[in-house]
């Protein structure tokens, strides 16, 4: 490696694809790579990722980092579960090391992407910050003090499992109303689905081909079109999701909250709501400054680029 300063290889994993990008010291991207994520072993994931690495790796490339969905072990960077995937328990980091011989640093996805954030994105300027990410399910992270909050373990901030909507839909753990179930994009496209097939006339349901296919972005280009189904949709989940955002502010007390995923994209139809309700519900309002409610700065790019960043900063 010549005397230029190190860049980074960062992995975001994901239940479907896994995203590679080389990041230089400036935070540039210079590349990238993608490839679907394989259904089977731990060591087929690691040959997927190692393959990513030597593809986008370039000679100043010094650290990789890795965000996995589910447990992280933070003291052995270890995956302790992960409901994407078909394997249970496994010595990630290591294995990783192993396959590419650099050092590993893995994390949590939304621990990564919240890094992201805080670095180089909407959270960038403050050192305490609350992440959540709307997508397939609901991820979180948070940054107190400059510092990923991973708890005893690295098992912290999973708010997808915050009762936001008791007596609702059954979550994959097997309780009522949890937020990732009750207001993620997964939730999103359920109602837009099931609202398609109950009024084959709307301009929703002619967006979804009567329900047939995944309604998650249709349901923001119906709402777009002022179809009042789909706007009360977003509205609802808007609203979901403000409930949740003022349970982490209460906890937290950050100076910024951070929206992220593809939901997002629906703009205000969905982050107006969540601001209304987080505002009905922070506590003491009056009595502490203005806390935002923001739209993240990265979008596909989060995970990747927060997994690089923090692989670089720990190995300064």
């Amino acid at each position: 490696m010549t005397g230029a300063p190190a860049e980074a290889v960062g992995v975001d994993v994901g239940g479907t694809k896994i995203a590679a990008v080389r990041v230089t010291a400036g935070g540039a991207v210079p590349v990238r790579a993608r490839c679907a994520t394989p259904r089977g072993t731990a060591a087929e994931l690691v040959a997927a990722v190692a393959g990513l690495v030597e593809r986008v790796r370039g000679e100043r490339v010094a650290a990789v980092g890795v965000g996995l969905p589910g447990m992280v072990d933070a003291r052995t960077g270890a995956l302790a579960f992960a409901p994407g995937l078909e394997f249970a328990r496994a010595p990630l980091r290591e294995l990783i090391e192993d396959a590419v011989g650099l050092p590993v640093v893995t994390d949590n996805d939304a621990n990564v992407a919240a890094w992201a954030e805080y670095r180089r994105g909407a959270g960038r300027g403050h050192e305490h910050l609350v992440l959540v990410t709307l997508g397939t399910g609901l991820g979180c992270g948070v940054v107190v003090g400059g510092r990923l909050l991973h708890g005893a373990r690295g098992f912290a901030a999973e708010a997808s499992h915050l009762t936001v909507d008791p007596g609702g839909v059954r979550c994959e753990c097997g309780n009522l109303g949890c937020w990732g179930a009750a207001a993620s994009g997964a939730a999103i496209a359920r109602l837009g689905g099931s609202t398609a097939r109950e009024h084959p006339d709307s301009p929703l349901a002619r967006l979804t081909g009567g329900g047939r296919t995944d309604a998650g972005a249709a349901v923001t280009a119906a709402a777009r079109g002022g179809d009042d189904r789909a706007l009360a949709i977003l509205d609802r989940i808007g609203t979901l999701t403000g409930v949740g955002l003022a349970a982490l502010a209460n906890l937290f007390d950050p100076a910024v909250v951070i929206v992220g995923g593809g939901p997002v994209a629906a703009g205000e139809l969905l982050l107006a709501p969540a601001r209304a309700e987080f505002a009905r519900r922070l506590y003491s309002p009056g009595d502490r400054p203005p806390v935002p409610v923001v739209a993240a700065g990265f979008a596909d790019d989060a995970g990747a680029v927060g997994a690089a960043l923090l692989a670089l900063d720990r190995l300064r």
